[in-house]
């Protein structure tokens, strides 16, 4: 491309593995590739070798909040697709051959689960996206748009779904989604081949609904080897239902207060089900449960506690019995391939991955000793396997003799303008290094590699410890002066430099806790305001740092719940901040006040109406007395001296016009 409308990103890691909390994960149907999404909002992809070792490929950035569910959209071998949604409602289609994200959108409401389902039109194959959540409904999206064309509605209890399956006739045109919702009902839809092509949100209605009277669904998993039964996994037991009536087959509960989490068929006569803490138990099915057997649905109608209970026939467990932050992620998959067995697969939150083979001819083990892992990964073991060692980008200035791992760096900004790159560091101090060079240094192997021939590079000290974040406001906006730059640490302190002098101008210490962000306040926000950065501290405060007088004009400190959110008003001379409880602060910013604090549908609609286009200025209603009353109710300065200027020029045109009069 020509000129300089080319844009690299860079990214250099250092030698500490990027964390990567593992929250969902997905094997692609040619068992060629893990991906798994992490609670950061990260997607990473993982190529499976045939002798099943993993090597971690690439990181897909592109969510704002967790990764909720992943899913498979396209059942193409040449177009490798795959769906994710996160917390917040965005959904994202990646190609993750190459990690492109070819579409996005963002719902109202968040997904916990999606399935891919693929149906004929004719001669062509097309792809639909079942997805079910925190909404009282299955929504059908199309996959490869992403547009919500029609959904499954619940005349009878309508509640949220927990869990869901397809079941794919061989028979008929007709395709079956089952579904349990929260409080324990079975929901039947039936997909028609007419359904299929409906595209105008017209809802389709259950064909049945039965208590079944499982809370905390976990999974509902169909067993493709009998085409007959149904498991559903809740997290204080798990049930086997013939498929034909949704009878009640079997029924096993959790023994030593465990969880279980999920399960899967293993083959006709065995599931797998797994726990919170990882682990896996296989059992073989009683006769009453297998349809080939003369004893099929002998049991049906018999209480729970008389019902024959399943034999347990193994045990995978984790080999890594270290502390987990959050539990793990379990996921069996049925072997595609003629050399893949079925797998099962668990990712945790220290960004590892466990693979489990399970041969299809399994026998009887000692629980004590049951199934070995067959592979092994994480991330950072992955990071220490290369070499040479992956370098930060600027590892050689932050080397401390009798320290093996260089300072790290926790914050940095890019300044192209000028072609530097400012790295605030863990000890609290900044380096200013050529962005070029320097990334030529570390990628580039060579001579310049030592110490002795690196580029020049300043350090400022002032912060005691660790940097937290970095602003350039002339980057941002031309109003600032291009030699300031500002700086935040866990120190409490707020800092102004100038960049080519080096010199410490200002420290503001107004907070009561670590610097979190760094803001600029929009264009059109008062001259006073103009002139101020947004801080915000983990006390709950935030401040308006004026650069230009040296002072903090405004600090609001009265939320009592960490800030997640700024947004402004310029137009009334509000800053409007967002609290992690879902409560609303609205400030005036020219005196400091606090107008008001909401919560609720309120709190919604004040921070949606931030993101709207700016409304008419206040001078623009028609009556002054209504201009007076806004002005006086918002206490904002700027709307007074508009009402006062508009009422003299009032008052001057009726002078004028009085004076003509009597001429």
């Amino acid at each position: 491309m020509a000129g300089n409308s080319l844009v690299l990103p860079i990214v250099l890691w250092g030698q500490r593995a990027p964390t990567h909390c593992i929250s969902t994960l997905l094997l692609m149907d040619d068992a060629s590739m893990i991906i798994t999404g992490c609670h950061d909002g990260q997607i990473c992809l993982w190529d499976i070798a045939p002798d099943l070792e993993i090597n971690p490929r690439a990181l897909l950035f592109g969510h704002t909040a967790s990764i909720t569910c992943l899913s498979k959209a396209s059942a193409s071998s040449e177009k490798q697709y795959i769906v994710s949604a996160s917390e917040s409602g965005e959904m994202c289609l990646w190609d993750v051959n190459d990690g492109r994200c070819i579409e996005f959108t963002k719902l109202a409401c968040t997904h916990t689960g999606i399935q891919f389902y693929q149906f004929m039109v004719g001669t062509q194959r097309e792809g639909r996206l079942l997805c079910h959540g925190h909404y009282p409904e299955i929504l059908v999206v199309d996959a490869t748009s992403l547009e919500v064309l029609y959904s499954l509605l619940s005349k009878i209890s309508p509640d949220w779904i927990s869990s869901m399956t397809i079941i794919k006739s061989n028979r008929t045109q007709e395709d079956t989604v089952v579904a349990v919702s929260v409080t324990g009902i079975l929901k039947v839809w039936i997909i028609t081949s007419e359904v299929n092509r409906m595209q105008d949100t017209t809802p389709v209605f259950e064909e049945e609904s039965k208590p079944i009277y499982c809370q905390n669904c976990q999974s509902i998993s169909f067993c493709a080897f009998t085409q007959r039964s149904l498991l559903v996994v809740c997290s204080k037991y798990w049930r086997v239902f013939d498929a034909g009536d949704y009878s009640l087959l079997c029924s096993v509960p959790s023994e030593n207060e465990q969880t279980w989490t999920g399960g899967d068929f293993v083959s006709a006569d065995k599931v797998i089900v797994w726990t919170e803490d990882g682990q896996s138990f296989i059992y073989k099915l009683p006769a009453s449960c297998l349809p080939a057997s003369d004893l099929f649905r002998r049991d049906v109608g018999k209480a729970v506690e008389n019902l024959i209970p399943p034999l347990l026939y193994s045990v995978l467990d984790r080999a890594d019995k270290q502390l987990l932050i959050c539990p793990p992620v379990t996921r069996f998959f049925y072997g595609q391939r003629e050399f893949f067995s079925n797998l099962l697969i668990q990712g945790d939150s220290s960004g590892r991955l466990c693979i489990w083979s399970i041969p299809d001819t399994l026998e009887q083990q000692d629980c004590a000793k049951g199934l070995q892992t067959t592979t092994s990964i994480s991330l950072q073991e992955a990071f220490d396997k290369l070499t040479p060692r992956p370098a930060g980008i600027i590892d050689q200035l932050s080397l401390i003799p009798n320290i093996k791992e260089p300072l790290k760096v926790t914050a940095s900004v890019y300044i192209p303008a000028h072609g530097r790159l400012v790295c605030g560091r863990e000890d609290g101090s900044i380096v200013i290094v050529p962005a070029t060079q320097t990334a030529i240094v570390q990628l580039l192997q060579g001579e310049h590699m030592l110490r002795r021939g690196w580029p020049p590079h300043r350090t400022l000290r002032g912060h005691r410890n660790k940097i937290t974040c970095l602003l350039y406001p002339h980057q941002v906006s031309s109003r600032y002066d291009q030699r300031y730059l500002i700086s935040g640490g866990v120190d409490f302190s707020v800092i102004i430099w100038d960049i080519f002098s080096g010199e410490m101008k200002h420290i503001f210490c107004v907070h009561g806790g670590e610097i979190t962000q760094l803001l600029v306040p929009p264009e059109n926000c008062s001259a006073r305001v103009q002139h101020c950065v947004c801080s915000v501290a983990s006390d709950h405060s935030v401040g308006l740092l004026s650069l230009r007088e040296k002072k903090c004009i405004m600090l609001a400190s009265r939320h009592l719940f960490p800030i997640q959110v700024i947004k402004w008003r310029p137009s009334d001379d509000y800053l409007v901040v967002g609290c992690s409880d879902g409560s609303v602060y609205v400030w005036q910013m020219d005196t400091g006040a606090l107008d008001r604090c909401v919560m609720g549908i309120t709190a919604v609609e004040i921070l949606n109406a931030c993101d709207e286009a700016l409304p008419a200025a206040v001078d623009s209603l028609s009556h002054p007395a209504v201009n007076l009353k806004q002005a006086m109710t918002r206490r904002s300065l700027a709307a007074l001296k508009n009402v006062a200027h508009q009422k003299l020029q009032t008052l001057a045109t009726n002078l004028l016009a009085s004076e003509a009069s009597d001429k």
